[in-house]
C-alpha cells in the first residue's frame, strides 16, 4: 500500500484538481500527502524594453512572490489537515520539473498525482507541459487527472469505480507496469482489465507500387489468437476478477482510447519510455497519444532502463 503521495501544486484551480484524488487515496491507505510548490525566481524577472531586452532582477518582487507561494501552500496543507489527513508542504527553489524530480526522489514517493491539460500537436510542444516533462524523469508511477483552464477543485475527478484498463504489448517492458497498476487498483478498489491491440501486418502489392498495401489475413488471425492466449495467461496470474480484451486496429493509442470509452473504464494504465522534447514529438508515443486524447485519468509508469 502507499505510504507517501506526492502532489505538485502551483496555486491554480487546475493543479488543485489533484488534491481531492490524493485525499481519497490517503483515506483508504493511511498515506502521507507531500505537497510541493516550486518558486522559480526567473519567472518574475521583468525585461526593460529597447533595442536589446535587458533582464532586471527585482529582489522585492521575487521575495513578495515567494511569500505568496508560501501562504498558498500553507493554506492548502491546513485544508488537508482539517480533514484529518497527514499532510506536509515545501516551497522549492529552482526550475519546476527539476525541482519536482529532486523532491520526489528525496521523499521516496510511491505515487505522484497531478493534472494535465492534455494539449496536442504543436501547441503542446510550443507551450510545454509540466506533467509531460515530469513523466520523462519520474521513477515512481504518476496518476494524471485531466483538467481544464476553468476547472475548480470541486470539479475534481473522483477515484475510479470501474476497471483499470492496462495496455500490454507482450513485452517485459509493458508488463513492468502491472505490479504498480495492481497496487493502485487494490488501493482504490477496482479490478484490472488487460488490453492488447493487434496491428494488421501489410504486404506491398508490387504490381501497383509500394503505396498499395494489402493486409496479410492469415498472419493477422494468427497474431490475434496469440495475443488473446498471452493476455489470458497474464490474467491468470493476477487477482480474481481480472479480465482481458483484444482488439485490432492500425493505431494502438486510438484503440486504447476507444476501448476506454466503450468499456467505460475508470482509468488507463500504461508503461512509457519517457522520451522528451522533439524526439518524443517526432517518434511518437502511444502513452503520449493516449494522454492527449483520453477523457479518463491515465496511470503512467516509466520502467528503468533494461526493464
Amino acid at each position: 500500500m502507499y505510504r507517501t503521495l506526492f502532489v505538485p501544486v502551483d496555486g491554480s484551480a487546475l493543479s488543485a484538481r489533484a488534491l481531492p484524488v490524493a485525499a481519497a487515496i490517503a483515506r483508504r491507505t493511511g498515506a502521507r500527502i507531500q505537497l510541493a510548490l516550486v518558486h522559480d525566481p526567473s519567472a518574475y524577472i521583468p525585461f526593460v524594453p529597447g533595442e536589446v531586452a535587458i533582464p532586471v532582477f527585482d529582489q522585492e518582487l521575487v521575495q513578495s512572490q515567494r511569500e505568496r507561494d508560501a501562504e498558498v501552500l500553507a493554506a492548502t496543507v491546513a485544508h488537508l489537515r482539517a480533514q484529518g489527513l497527514t499532510a506536509d508542504g515545501e516551497v522549492l527553489e529552482g526550475t519546476v520539473v527539476e525541482a519536482l524530480e529532486e523532491f520526489s526522489q528525496r521523499h521516496a514517493v510511491d505515487l505522484t498525482i497531478m493534472t494535465t491539460h492534455g494539449r496536442s500537436g504543436f501547441e503542446r510542444l510550443r507551450v510545454g507541459s509540466v506533467a509531460s516533462a515530469f513523466l520523462t524523469r519520474a521513477t515512481a508511477p504518476v496518476y494524471l487527472v485531466r483538467g481544464s483552464g476553468d476547472a475548480t477543485p470541486d470539479d475534481a475527478a473522483p477515484l475510479p469505480t470501474a476497471p483499470l484498463l492496462c495496455g500490454l504489448d507482450g513485452s517485459p517492458f509493458s508488463e513492468a507496469m502491472l505490479p504498480h497498476a495492481q497496487a493502485f487498483a487494490a488501493a482504490v478498489g477496482v479490478p484490472l482489465l488487460l488490453a492488447g491491440v493487434t496491428v494488421p501486418h501489410a504486404i506491398p502489392m508490387a504490381p501497383f507500387g509500394a503505396e498499395a498495401l494489402l493486409a496479410d489475413d492469415s498472419a493477422l488471425r494468427a497474431e490475434e489468437a496469440g495475443r488473446d492466449d498471452y493476455l489470458s495467461r497474464i490474467a491468470a496470474t493476477l487477482p480474481a476478477g481480472t479480465e482481458h480484451v483484444c482488439v485490432t486496429d492500425m493505431s494502438v493509442a486510438r484503440a486504447l482510447v476507444e476501448l476506454a470509452e466503450t468499456r467505460q473504464v475508470g482509468a488507463i494504465a500504461l508503461a512509457t519510455h519517457g522520451r522528451g522534447g522533439f524526439k518524443r514529438f517526432m517518434l511518437g508515443s502511444v502513452t503520449d497519444e493516449v494522454i492527449r486524447h483520453a477523457t479518463t485519468p491515465v496511470f503512467v509508469y516509466r520502467p528503468t532502463e533494461g526493464a
